[in-house]
């Protein structure tokens, strides 16, 4: 569905470099398309000239680099021959994956043209609109929303902003705690599968890169059920110093659900949230500085149990991280660090401290990584560091002697005195890899190995090979095979709190991934482009993690524990056609999933996968800076819940609609959006009951 997308403007081609210095160019106001780029030859000669005017981000494999072409630039086909020219200024620009190389692997991408098109308010309204991807809310507009990949758990997926790890270990819930507003969003990747290189990737990753190009948006949204949204982002430059930032606020009240009996609306209390996001990014030369904090409060319903309907979770995450790349010749160093605390109230009735969970989690990372580039392709290694340590009412497995709270300046920790975070644990890891790759005309390869020491659970190993080959333009064919691990969160281990239970003797997750697919791409100038993609993989998993109901167990009827063996087999297939504005995406995705294991004999309570999910989307325009797009979805979940009434329910498969109707010119974009326009009733999670029909208008200036 979402790719980065081709336009219909005529391109200024050249077939390839010639292996000069002054390959590099020296660039101003036009945009072209390159044939081919060698990856060798990208390092050794263009990016050692990094004093040069061009902006340089080409793929290092010896796939194709697409790139808009300015009108500008003369139409004459006599200039598409092999000769050399020489250009004033040219600007050089790639889509190419920050996650990994996507000759080889499923990568998808949702550009920032494309998620303003969506009516969507955070990260995970984008996300659930992708194939292969499952998003579960309990709530809504980012109250609390787990993301799970191909059968996976919310635990096993690695989610990143610009390529730095913000997950919890203390609990999956947290992942998509990110404080940045969509506005300042250039593009979201998914990885399908994992890597030699991204540790915590287990079933996938998710990576946001925010705005290289200069912009600031003013942003007002306000719907139903009592939703205002401000936000502001803006990115600016200045010579070699380029700054993002961003800051919202968004709160609604209780949503509304369709009544099954009356065709009316029907109020669902203790579901109001409120919460607010601040970020600011820093980029000089080859130092990346990021920092950003996010408050939230949100009445929980009935999230972790029928026994009470006024839950309470509050959370408050903050994160800075610091990055810095070198050239050196024909290597490349990259360096990195980074720090990321939650903090977390749960409340099993609201505003009282009875039966209540607390935790503060600091998570310290280091990363050091070299490349260097030669005529047979790049040869990588590194090594990271990270600490983890939590305060808590019921994690760990050591005792606070003093029974205090830590000096946690910043949070708002006021309400916890009476219950001091007594418990706590800190665990170590050490990480390191090294992966060679290979070009050799259209053909590119890798070979990875990866290793783990972590205090808790002694050494693991892993790694994986890939081979992808390009047999047309923009249009591969890929296999790969990886293994992957993940160690298990503190709140598997050690959790012991309303009908839960942990184990302390759990062991790492493991897994085999093998995968197969192929990616084609042609285009057909003025008739537009077409975009196809198709992928079968199968996971041989290992000591899987979940949470099962032991029914003898009348305290803690859920305990986590490791499923010997539960594999995964699916496909994944994609086909968008793009024309001009008046048809500017039409596309269809599907993506069918099969666990191996009988949910129902083994009381699973996290491994209930989408089966079947269908996604078609439609963007269009209608009169000049008019136009819609339209989502329609099928979902079908496996598995079962309990309801309200503690009655034992399968999941039914559900149809979502969702449309934006939108107007925009140069400096103002208005548009009108309504989520599950035809007022499904339907569950994600639980017993949990989702919104119904939810209208919003936003206001958007650009000055």
């Amino acid at each position: 569905m979402f790719k980065p997308f081709l336009t219909n403007k005529r391109a200024f081609r050249f077939r390839r470099f010639c292996h000069k210095a002054y390959a590099a160019f020296c660039s101003l106001h036009r945009e072209v398309t390159i044939g081919r780029v060698s990856g060798y030859m990208t390092d050794l000669e263009m990016l050692k000239h990094g004093k040069s005017a061009a902006l340089v981000a080409l793929m290092l494999t010896a796939g194709a680099v697409s790139i808009e072409a300015d009108e500008g630039v003369p139409k004459d086909s006599a200039l598409t021959d092999s000769r050399q020219l020489s250009l004033q200024e040219v600007l050089v620009i790639s889509q190419k994956a920050e996650v990994n190389s996507d000759a080889y692997r499923l990568i998808t991408q949702v550009s920032h043209d494309e998620i303003q098109a969506l009516p969507i308010q955070t990260v995970a309204d984008i996300l659930q609109y992708l194939p292969g991807v499952d998003v579960r809310t309990r709530g809504a507009n980012g109250a609390q929303a787990d993301i799970s990949m191909r059968g996976g758990t919310f635990d096993q997926v690695l989610v990143m902003l610009n390529g730095v790890s913000l997950n919890d270990f203390h609990t999956g819930h947290y992942a998509l705690n990110l404080p940045i507003s969509p506005s300042l969003i250039e593009r979201v990747e998914v990885l399908q599968g994992t890597s030699a290189n991204l540790f915590g990737a287990f079933s996938g990753a998710v990576n946001i890169i925010t705005k290289t190009t200069p912009e600031m948006v003013l942003k007002l949204t306000a719907g139903m059920n009592g939703l205002v949204n401000p936000e502001f982002a803006g990115s600016w430059q200045k010579d070699e110093v380029h700054i993002n930032a961003s800051a919202e606020y968004s709160r609604a009240e209780g949503y509304y659900t369709p009544d099954p009996t009356e065709k009316e609306q029907t109020a669902l209390t203790n579901s109001d949230y409120q919460l607010a996001n601040l970020y600011l990014q820093t980029r000089w030369r080859g130092l990346d500085v990021q920092m950003g904090a996010q408050w939230k409060d949100a009445g929980a319903g009935m999230y972790y149990g029928f026994g009470s309907q006024d839950q309470f979770d509050a959370t408050r995450t903050a994160f800075a991280s610091a990055k810095y790349a070198h050239r050196w010749g024909a290597w490349r160093l990259e360096a990195q660090a980074a720090y990321r605390a939650n903090y977390d109230r749960y409340e099993w009735h609201r505003g009282k401290r009875l039966y209540g969970n607390f935790h503060f989690a600091q998570t310290t990372t280091a990363a050091l990584s070299a490349h260097y580039a030669s005529r047979i392709g790049t040869t990588s290694f590194g090594v990271s560091v990270r600490n983890e340590n939590i305060h808590s009412t019921n994690l760990g497995d050591t005792i606070n002697p003093n029974g205090q709270i830590p000096n946690v300046e910043g949070f708002d920790l006021a309400d916890v005195r009476v219950l001091d975070l007594v418990r706590g644990g800190n665990r170590f890891h050490l990480n390191y890899f090294a992966e060679q790759t290979f070009y050799y005309a259209g053909l590119s390869a890798s070979l990875g190995v990866n290793g783990t020491y972590n205090t808790q659970f002694g050494n693991h190993f892993a790694g994986g090979a890939n081979i992808g080959y390009e047999y047309a333009k923009n249009s591969s064919v890929y296999i790969n095979a990886n293994r992957s691990l993940r160690m298990p969160t503190f709140t598997d281990l050690y959790y012991n709190a309303g009908n839960q239970l942990g184990k302390k003797d759990l062991q790492p997750e493991e897994a085999w991934l093998l995968s197969v697919g192929t990616k084609y791409n042609p285009t057909f100038g003025k008739a537009g482009s077409l975009s196809l993609a198709a992928d079968w993989y199968y996971r041989w998993g290992k000591n899987i993690i979940d949470w099962v109901y032991t029914p003898e167990d009348t305290k803690r009827p859920y305990h986590a524990q490791n499923q010997q063996q539960v594999n995964a087999t699916g496909v994944e297939l994609s086909v968008a056609y793009r024309w001009n504005e008046w048809l500017r995406c039409l596309s269809v995705d599907y993506a069918y999933t099969y666990l191996d294991l009988d949910l129902k004999e083994a009381g699973s309570r996290y491994l209930d996968y989408l089966s079947h999910k269908l996604t078609i989307h439609l963007e269009h325009g209608i009169y000049k800076g008019l136009g819609a797009s339209w989502t329609v979805r099928f979902q079908q979940r496996e598995g079962q819940y309990n309801d309200a009434q503690g009655e034992v329910q399968d999941y039914q498969p559900v149809w979502l609609l969702d449309g934006s109707l939108f107007w925009q010119n140069k400096h103002l974009r208005v548009s009108v959006d309504c989520t599950n326009m035809t007022n499904t009733r339907y569950y994600d999670y639980g017993g949990i009951l989702q919104p119904g029909a939810w209208a919003k208008i936003s206001i958007k200036a650009i000055p």
